[in-house]
């Protein structure tokens, strides 16, 4: 069964059927449900070869379009047994969390509560959807959605190879990033992709992950001059914010319109710096209050807490080197492994590296 689904997954990569386009939410059922494998009635030595013939063709379509795709595996709670793998390759679920997406090296690995596990997908972004109910992925120049149990949902031609993907709140769209030539490009489509939804937002962007505010009716990223922006998606207007030409990253709170922004010196809040010093990363935990990791030339470095308004609550103190803030969840990196913490800085190892891994994308959900 897991061979099978695997060819499947190749398969329906490069010919992902065209969902219906006033369909909505029903269109993620009819996608879901026209996965099952259906026997084939006998129809006499023709349409074998017939059917042998449209089968060869879809192969040669999808060795084409995932070509250096790599390995692929995937199991779904216990219904299929895994093959064995390293454990310096297994990705851990964090306990609190819904689900778990990281790229190591090139390869994409997923955790969810709800038991689906994919490892081994050459991708180049990847972002979960609220809850973890779906993940869209970055595979070579398509932006593709696949479902809780490891099924394609959608795939769509993105023009260039997709470097960032940020999930609105409400899960009914997708803001993603392109890489086209010497230029990146930020585009939004509806969740289940129906037809005519994709837009282009600026032609002109940096490659930093986009932040939904809590309304999922604005975004926020960092335009090609370096500057934070936000577009109102119901106005279709841009707003420029800050003076800095140097954004590293920008947040929006989990609620309300608060947005955070980090430069490459300093942490911003409502115009008002909040910290200063090389800011590693920074984040909103669900309560509402600002996480961001300073490194001023001390370690370990210093996880510092804000209220909504920037004003300093406490701070502690994490080994390693922060590589990401999100929800409540501060993960470091500490020489060959992950370490993921709960409001808490040793809360478990979640996936052990070569000393010389590169960790493109890590997001907790």
């Amino acid at each position: 069964m897991s061979s099978e689904l695997e060819r499947r997954l190749e398969t329906m990569l490069a010919e992902a059927p065209e969902p219906d386009p006033g369909a909505g939410e029903e269109a993620l059922h009819r996608a879901l449900r026209a996965l099952h494998p259906v026997a084939a009635p006998r129809r006499g030595f023709r349409a074998t070869v017939l059917v042998f013939a449209a089968v060869v063709v879809l192969l040669v379509i999808a060795a084409g379009s995932l070509a250096g795709a790599g390995a692929l595996h995937v199991s779904v709670g216990t219904k299929s047994k895994p093959k064995a793998r390293p454990a310096a390759r297994q990705l851990l679920l964090p306990q609190g969390a819904n689900g778990i997406a990281a790229i190591v090296d090139g390869r994409l690995s997923v955790v969810t509560r709800d038991g689906f596990r994919l490892q081994g997908l050459r991708a180049s972004a990847a972002a979960l959807s609220p809850h973890a109910l779906y993940i869209a992925v970055g595979i070579g120049r398509s932006l593709v959605a696949m479902a809780p149990d490891g099924r394609l949902v959608w795939s769509h031609p993105a023009g260039g190879r997709v470097v960032a993907i940020a999930w609105a709140p409400d899960g009914l769209q997708i803001a993603y990033i392109v890489r086209v030539g010497h230029r990146f490009v930020l585009h939004t489509i509806d969740g289940n992709e129906r037809r005519g939804t994709d837009k282009v937002v600026d032609t002109s962007v940096r490659p930093v992950v986009p932040s939904w505010r809590a309304d999922s009716l604005a975004l926020a990223y960092v335009g090609g001059g370096g500057k934070a922006v936000v577009y109102d998606l119901g106005h279709t207007r841009h707003s420029v914010f800050g003076a800095s030409a140097a954004v590293t990253s920008v947040a929006f709170a989990p609620a309300g319109t608060t947005l955070a922004i980090g430069t490459l010196g300093s942490a911003v809040v409502h115009g008002k710096t909040v910290a200063t010093g090389d800011i590693e990363a920074l984040g909103w935990r669900q309560d509402n209050r600002l996480e961001v990791a300073v490194e001023m030339g001390v370690k370990p470095a210093l996880v510092a807490t804000f209220n909504g308004s920037g004003r300093p609550l406490n701070g502690f103190r994490v080994p390693g080197r922060v590589i990401r803030v999100t929800g409540g969840f501060v993960v470091t990196r500490r020489t060959d492994r992950l370490v993921a913490g709960w409001r808490r800085p040793n809360a478990g190892t979640i996936l052990r590296l070569k000393p010389a891994a590169s960790v493109r994308a890590l997001e907790i959900g």
